[in-house]
């Protein structure tokens, strides 16, 4: 197949380098094992990025954090241009065609929520060319108008996770949905060591509301076990949730560590007695839950959303069903302080989970391989669609 991949420009696709960005790293690795299997793959990114496939610049170099909307439409609206005059067989779009939103309004506070709006009449006419679309972002109503903007057009889409995936299907053709992929780890990278345990937990995100950095921080005073945290806080609503939540909870003991290196990470992953997903919200999938369990440590998190099918045995799953945990939250709600407590309930049972659990689980659903072998198949599925409707 010849595919053009059509990928954000904030910041740049670096392969087995990227340090940052959950997306980003969903190109770079997939498209390496699409190009190892024999198909003409073309990336269009900034370019400063670096792939395996042929990478076609729609910005000389990426536009960064807190960029401005229209420049990242324009170069989406550029991605899409040069991608049809390829006359691939299909367009994988990880932007949910940006070029023909519209921003409406900024309500970031303590989580990033930039509304949009789409307009029909400016979505890139690809003609028979089909178009498919991985669904990277959780359910909300400007996205639920998006998706079924685009399923009117008839584009296609894959779902991450299968909870994803049922919170979505009211809001597209279910025709157009071709199946659940979850996404890659580089599993030579992430890798247990099959020494003991050090007594640290560890979070690992961007310091907002949803993420949940300051419940991670609170269930280990409880339990006075050490917490080191990696996290990005360079955007104002990341700034804000820090400085508010985070910042005046912190102890001696605690570890801030900013933004850590690859191998840093790798070394964070392995070691930890535990990776805490203290989420408020309902995760599509969760990177660092699969990088935790590929580096054969059990995860901590909320009976919500992708975690609830990813974890299994893998970790532990704090129920939260009869509570009213909200990410736009700007408070720390009693429903957040009985969140904290069940998780501080619950985690003596990490001491039964050896690190091949969580690894061999990670090996089964998160492998480079399966996940090409799922897009392949969607793949096939949307060229076949798209000439059998016309």
């Amino acid at each position: 197949m010849k595919i053009c991949i059509i990928a954000p420009v904030v910041i740049p696709i670096l392969g087995r380098e990227q340090e940052y960005g959950g997306t980003e790293r969903v190109v770079a690795l997939t498209s390496e094992e699409l190009v190892k299997r024999g198909h003409d793959v073309y990336v269009f990114a900034s370019g400063d990025s670096k792939t395996y496939a042929k990478l076609v610049a729609t910005v000389p170099e990426a536009l960064g954090l807190g960029m401005s909307f229209q420049k990242e439409k324009e170069a989406n609206r550029r991605a899409y241009e040069m991608a049809v005059a390829e006359r691939p067989d299909l367009i994988w779009d990880h932007t949910l065609a940006l070029h023909a939103q519209r921003l409406l309004k900024d309500r970031s506070k303590f989580i990033f929520k930039l509304d949009t709006k789409i307009d029909r009449d400016k979505i890139v006419d690809t003609g028979d060319i089909p178009v498919v679309h991985t669904l990277h972002w959780p359910l909300s109503e400007h996205v639920s108008e998006i998706v079924g903007a685009l399923s009117d057009a008839g584009h296609f889409f894959v779902s991450i996770s299968k909870d994803q995936a049922k919170r979505f299907l009211p809001h597209l053709n279910i025709k157009q949905h071709l199946g659940t992929v979850y996404n890659a780890v580089n599993l030579e990278e992430f890798t247990p060591d099959g020494s003991e345990k050090s007594e640290f937990l560890f979070w690992l995100g961007r310091y907002s509301m949803e993420k949940g950095a300051h419940i991670a921080i609170a269930a280990a005073h409880r339990l006075n076990i050490p917490i080191q945290l990696a996290g990005k806080a360079e955007e104002k609503h990341e700034k804000s949730y820090f400085n508010k939540f985070v910042k005046p909870m912190l102890k001696k003991k605690d570890e801030i560590l900013g933004m850590v290196s690859s191998e840093e990470k790798y070394r964070l992953l392995r070691n930890a007695k535990a990776v805490m997903m203290t989420n408020t919200w309902a995760e599509p999938f969760g990177i660092v839950a699969a990088e935790a369990m590929a580096s054969g440590t059990p995860v901590v998190g909320p009976g919500l959303g992708s975690l609830t099918e990813l974890i299994d045995q893998a970790g532990i799953l704090i129920p939260v069903d009869d509570l009213d945990i909200d990410e736009d939250a700007s408070t720390v709600t009693s429903a957040q302080k009985t969140y904290i407590k069940r998780i501080t309930e619950r985690m003596e049972k990490l001491d039964k989970i050896p690190q091949s659990v969580p690894r061999k689980r990670a090996e089964f659903l998160f492998s480079p391989e399966h996940n090409a072998s799922g897009y392949e198949e969607a793949f096939f599925k949307a060229m076949y669609l798209k000439r059998s409707t016309g």
